[in-house]
């Protein structure tokens, strides 16, 4: 090769190579993402550069709004095409409610950020944290985060047993149908109707719901991060203004009341002196109010409610969930079945505004900040000691919507970027992306039979049971009519009406639709015989066993196989010890305590059901197994569903808390009981 040819050749890759890194870098640099943060309230998204109605950007069937603070990504600049008053656009990407979106917000409503590097990534965020607190410290680089490994598996927190804690993560009466939970205690499936776990309308919510609200990666947002703040007092950073903030436009605005002195104090100084001398943030304590008896107060703070005039409880302490929650808290606040350590403890009784507001205080850091829980978030989700159980609140939206109004005064207050520190808790083999809300919908999940028949012949229909159901006819008959009827008037079946019979077994499926969709198949098997005659095949008991106090009586019934036998029906009752319990006609008496098997016969085939009888009651062994359990809870909440009926004496021990009533109430002592948040029943 021509060495000035090779020379020529090697200058000009030399050149188109700089020239390229050139390019590279600038392309690079051009390409890197600002960020930045909205500056206003309520800010619309577009899908375009427009501010045409038709452009504004929805999510889940509302209009995406974001509030101050908010971070978002810068794409790109754009221009807008139709708009001559909001001419520059910026492109943007954000996370809402969890989810990575992009659309278009006008620049006067972005402040971008001084340095497109962001902030720094802290040490130990979990892989599946990583984009979200990324934009958190893009946004706020004096912000700090800890993560807290609960050592908990993901899914065993929504297994059966767990969400048998009814009446520990409720919803209120106006969310969608679809949010709440139908197991037992819930949601009656017989009558169609929804069980109160609080008063004031409050339900159970779904296992869905219940991991939407959970799953800390939909709260890694501006707007509902302080869920997860440090809620220990900080001196140089909560200051009474700040607390001001917080109580404008409530009834404890710029209202003075009195302290324990004598001297007249602001609401805002008496949050500061319970921060001062609790250790817990003034901010929280002032928001927890608002949260729990609202803006404009309620009985709980006026000092005027029946029966508990001149007291005061500005946190709910002791509201636990029940028929009237306000009395159980005023009755707290006045020191009524309270240990004289504890009244002394928190300045019990609460007879002015300034005891309630700094004794409760005090409660609060004992019970909760002091005891691992001193985030919103673990207040209500207690996963570093023994979930489920000891909660602040029921309310399982309370966190997200209490960080709201946090973050809402701290922007006020001008110090949203000031040092704040965040504890975040995971879990192991948690879900790859955020769980989501249920769909949004009132519609009914019945899909229950009220009434499921066969013209001509009977059989024992539970709509509780979807197969089991057997009929013999006679080889004349070849042909039956099916008729059924739904508990909800919204769903629709399939499978009734004239249906053929073939000699032997003929299997019919009734399929209920409910009105959300979910189906529900009741399987009915018809047995054509080869003659005329329907000979019995067996006959069962509705009992199998039975737990009874002295002195109750319980009816057994026989179910013949098949209903329509032409053999006898006649019954023989005994039993095996008449000193234990007695049957007569199929209604057994217990007469004294120890096991009797009480038997009936009709022809060759015998039922057995074995009777215990206990003597005397204790007080939370509704089914007299002589045990406590998780499931005389249950069956307090079946007995209030309507779902079992409880005998004179297992009423009497039901009703744990002696006010002569059996209400959801008791069964929540029982669930406390059982896990340590008292002591004894009686």
């Amino acid at each position: 090769m021509n060495n000035k040819i090779s020379k020529s050749i090697i200058a000009l890759l030399l050149a188109l190579s700089v020239l390229f890194s050139f390019s590279f870098l600038f392309a690079s640099s051009a390409a890197e993402t600002k960020t930045g943060y909205i500056n206003d309230n309520n800010v619309r998204v577009r899908t375009s550069a427009s501010t045409v109605s038709s452009s504004v950007l929805t999510y889940n069937g509302s209009n995406v709004l974001l509030s101050s603070g908010h971070s978002v990504n810068i794409l790109e600049t754009v221009t807008s095409s139709d708009d001559t008053t909001y001419k520059k656009w910026y492109h943007v990407s954000f996370y809402y409610s969890g989810q990575l979106l992009e659309g278009y917000v006008y620049s006067g409503y972005v402040n971008v950020n001084s340095s497109s590097q962001g902030g720094i990534m802290p040490d130990g965020v979990p892989e599946i944290y990583k984009e979200y607190i990324q934009a958190l410290v893009d946004a706020h680089p004096n912000w700090n985060f800890e993560f807290y490994n609960t050592g908990i598996d993901w899914e065993d927190l929504f297994t059966e047993d767990a969400q048998c804690y009814l009446q520990r993560s409720v919803i209120y009466s106006t969310f969608p149908l679809s949010y709440r939970s139908t197991q037992s205690g819930a949601y009656n499936w017989r009558t169609d109707t929804w069980i109160s776990q609080d008063s004031g309308g409050w339900y159970q919510a779904n296992a869905q719901t219940i991991a939407y609200y959970m799953d800390p990666r939909n709260f890694l947002n501006e707007e509902n991060i302080f869920m997860f703040e440090k809620l220990t007092y900080d001196v140089e950073t909560q200051t009474i203004s700040g607390v001001e903030e917080i109580l404008s436009g409530s009834f404890m605005d710029n209202t003075t009341i009195t302290d324990t002195s004598g001297n007249s104090v602001t609401y805002a100084q008496a949050y500061m002196d319970a921060a001062a001398t609790a250790n817990v943030s003034p901010y929280h304590l002032a928001s927890r109010t608002i949260q729990e008896v609202g803006s404009s107060g309620s009985d709980s703070t006026s000092g005027k409610y029946s029966d508990y005039t001149g007291y005061y409880n500005f946190y709910n302490i002791g509201a636990s969930s029940g028929s009237n929650p306000v009395a159980n808290a005023l009755k707290y606040a006045k020191g009524d079945g309270v240990s004289s350590s504890d009244k002394s403890k928190y300045d019990l009784p609460w007879n002015s505004q300034y005891k309630a507001i700094v004794g409760g205080a005090k409660w609060i850091a004992n019970g909760y900040i002091n005891n691992n829980q001193y985030t919103l978030y673990l207040q209500k989700f207690n996963v570093i000691n023994v979930v489920w159980t000891h909660q602040y609140m029921t309310n399982i939206t309370a966190p997200a919507t209490e960080s709201v109004t946090i973050k809402n005064a701290y922007y006020d207050l001008g110090i949203l970027d000031d040092s704040f520190t965040f504890v975040i808790p995971y879990y192991n083999n948690m879900p790859e992306t955020a769980c989501q809300l249920p769909e949004s919908n009132n519609y009914s999940p019945n899909n229950w039979l009220s009434s499921l028949t066969v013209d001509g012949y009977s059989f024992d229909f539970d709509g509780g049971t979807t197969s089991g159901y057997t009929i013999t006819v006679a080889n004349s008959v070849s042909s039956v009519n099916i008729g059924a009827k739904t508990v909800n008037s919204n769903a629709s079946v399939s499978g009734t009406g004239k249906v053929s019979l073939k000699e032997g077994s003929n299997t019919v499926n009734v399929v209920v639709t409910a009105q959300n969709g979910d189906k529900r198949t009741y399987t009915l098997e018809i047995i054509r015989a080869t003659d005329n005659t329907v000979a019995l095949k067996g006959i069962s008991l509705n009992k199998t066993s039975l737990s009874m106090f002295n002195g109750d009586t319980q009816t057994l019934t026989v179910t013949y196989n098949p209903s329509n036998t032409t053999d006898s029906k006649t019954v023989t009752w005994s039993s095996s010890d008449k000193s234990v319990a007695t049957v007569d006609n199929g209604v057994v008496t217990a007469i004294g305590k120890g096991t009797a098997t009480i038997t009936a016969k009709v022809g060759s085939y015998t039922a057995t059901c074995v009777v215990t009888v206990t003597n005397n009651y204790t007080l939370g062994d509704v089914d007299a197994d002589g045990e406590i359990t998780i499931t005389d809870a249950l069956m307090i909440f079946k007995y209030k569903s309507g779902e079992v009926t409880l005998s004179g004496t297992a009423l009497k021990a039901a009703d744990t808390n002696g006010n002569g009533v059996v209400e959801l109430a008791d069964a929540l002592r029982i669930y406390k009981y059982k896990s340590g948040d008292i002591d004894s029943l009686e």
